[in-house]
């Protein structure tokens, strides 16, 4: 059984992989009807309402004193995150937003040992450190990061893989055994409502009539249900069936698929980009190895 379980579970790591690393090029091309602020409002929008019909059975299962840590999990974990990525999108390229999530694993490490107290080995804080020092090179090396306005859209990624770090450890801490369907759909409805009221604040009507609004929608469409409401299923499932580490450690490969969409799409990496990209997940290695990979969470047995 052990060995049947492990196979489903790098199984459904391959399919988070595939379906988040194809959606930074569904970004980059909905940005091309939508403004940023569209794409992310409507991305969250269409997955409140796609989650519509677990919304009853997800009420009767989760108690309502769990309900702030829904809202918490939805604003840190999906909205917020969405519209960073939509934002850097517009000055950074598909495949450095998807080398720069190759952080969320020492986010993970980095953030359970500094909230949640987390045994932390020697081996996975040198990890952090090395990986850190690969975004540092993705953020200011030549080629378009420099200390322009630049850098603040390619650090704006950076903050959200700090927000899916501390995701991971939250949802592991607050619901273990939850079935992760009703916790991704009542994350996603806190928030949605607010999300929609925004998109129509916009001229989204409008840009309905462009000639790519067709193409825009199938990509936001794209991101709601599978980058969003599947992606979010399948890591809190694999979360509670592993742990949080193992979950994060699907941006090990992420990088790989954005970076083929991004050049199948004519997009270019320089050195500084590839340097970054090592460092990153030489750092995401040594988090990942020796010992267990089981996040303690102590506060979680308290």
């Amino acid at each position: 059984m052990k060995g049947k379980d492990d196979l489903q579970n790098w199984l459904l790591l391959g399919l988070l992989t595939l379906i988040w690393g194809t959606s930074y090029i569904l970004i980059k091309k909905a940005l091309i009807t939508f403004s940023p602020v569209q794409v992310a409002a409507l991305r969250v929008g269409l997955s409140f309402i796609v989650c519509i019909p677990f919304y009853r059975p997800a009420i009767k299962a989760i108690p309502r004193a769990k309900y702030g840590h829904l809202l918490f999990l939805g604003v840190i974990g999906i909205t917020i995150p969405a519209f960073l990525f939509s934002f850097s999108q517009t000055r950074i390229n598909s495949a450095v937003s998807g080398i720069i999530n190759s952080l969320s694993p020492l986010f993970t490490v980095l953030t359970g040992l500094i909230f949640w107290q987390i045994n932390t080995p020697r081996v996975k804080l040198i990890g952090v450190l090395i990986g850190l020092l690969g975004a540092i090179i993705l953020v200011f090396g030549k080629g378009g990061l420099s200390l322009n306005g630049d850098m603040a859209y390619t650090i704006m990624p950076v903050i959200a893989t700090l927000f899916y770090g501390i995701n991971s450890n939250y949802v592991k801490k607050q619901f273990p055994t939850t079935n992760p369907l009703y916790v991704t759909s009542l994350s996603i409805a806190f928030i949605g409502p607010l999300c929609i009221v925004i998109l129509f604040c916009t001229d989204f009507i409008e840009r309905l009539h462009g000639p790519t609004a067709l193409q825009g929608l199938g990509c936001v469409s794209g991101l709601a249900v599978f980058g969003t409401l599947c992606g979010w299923l399948i890591f809190y499932r694999l979360i509670q069936r592993r742990d949080a580490l193992f979950a994060a450690s699907v941006t090990y490969l992420v990088p790989i698929v954005a970076i083929s969409w991004g050049l199948r799409d004519g997009e270019t990496l320089n050195i500084y980009h590839l340097i970054g990209m090592a460092l990153i997940l030489v750092g995401v290695y040594f988090v990942s190895r020796k010992g267990k990979q089981a996040l303690d969470i102590k506060s979680a047995t308290k």
